[in-house]
């Protein structure tokens, strides 16, 4: 993943930059410190993900938001927890809406990996609702989160923090092995492959399991066959 962070604080983007070049598959982390300089960088042609603040001098995040919506997945990234903002951002076209501090960097990249996957993220917030434009339906096939049990809804919590199996088996006080079999048969309940598109669905909206990008868009873990990534 190409990420920009765009951020008037040159403190966050330091921190965000050093916690996201640690994962393993972010390719790149630019910078940049307002609205208009965010525009100019993604005009190049080569962001996937866009972190952007919505409180920034010069032009902020909420009026740039139109011109990077359609060329890159944006994910809001801030301190501004109004809900007016956080309307505004969805109703543009932002994927995500994440509230600092809501998230460990692991989090943060799995919410990015779930929005690429078409799926919305909101994080540090009731989740957003429109009442006019309420969310659309599940798609055919794919189960709500209420045909999840006790366990395995805790789990997929936990996997949407962005922790690996070995982590949720230590925090849960469970064996890998019932970790992985309580994952497969939550993405078999979901309708899903892969981690991300799991996340997209819990988290938010996501496309059905025909639609593009429901098994996954090559940046996150692969889908789950013989020998390829573990849940």
């Amino acid at each position: 993943m190409r990420i920009l962070v765009v951020d008037d604080n040159a403190l966050i983007r330091l921190g965000l930059r050093a916690a996201l070049e640690e994962l393993d598959d972010v390719e790149s982390v630019d910078e940049a410190g307002d609205g208009q300089a965010a525009v100019d960088r993604v005009a190049q042609g080569d962001v996937d993900v866009v972190l952007l603040d919505v409180r920034m001098p010069g032009r902020d995040g909420l009026s740039v938001l139109p011109e990077l919506v359609g060329r890159t997945t944006v994910v809001m990234l801030t301190n501004t927890d109004d809900m007016a903002a956080v309307n505004e951002a969805m109703r543009a076209g932002a994927a995500g809406y994440v509230i600092h501090g809501s998230l460990e960097p692991a989090g943060i990249g799995a919410a990015i990996r779930a929005c690429l996957a078409g799926g919305r993220v909101v994080s540090g917030l009731e989740p957003w609702v429109s009442p006019a434009d309420p969310p659309p339906p599940p798609a055919a096939g794919v189960a709500s989160r209420d045909d999840l049990s006790a366990r395995e809804a805790e789990i997929m919590d936990v996997v949407a923090q962005g922790l690996t199996n070995t982590q949720i088996a230590r925090r849960l006080f469970l064996s890998e092995k019932t970790v992985k079999n309580h994952i497969n048969r939550i993405f078999a309940k979901l309708g899903v492959t892969n981690r991300a598109h799991a996340v997209a669905v819990w988290l938010g909206t996501a496309p059905g399991p025909g639609d593009p990008g429901a098994n996954g868009t090559g940046m996150g873990p692969g889908p789950l066959v013989g020998g390829a990534p573990r849940p």
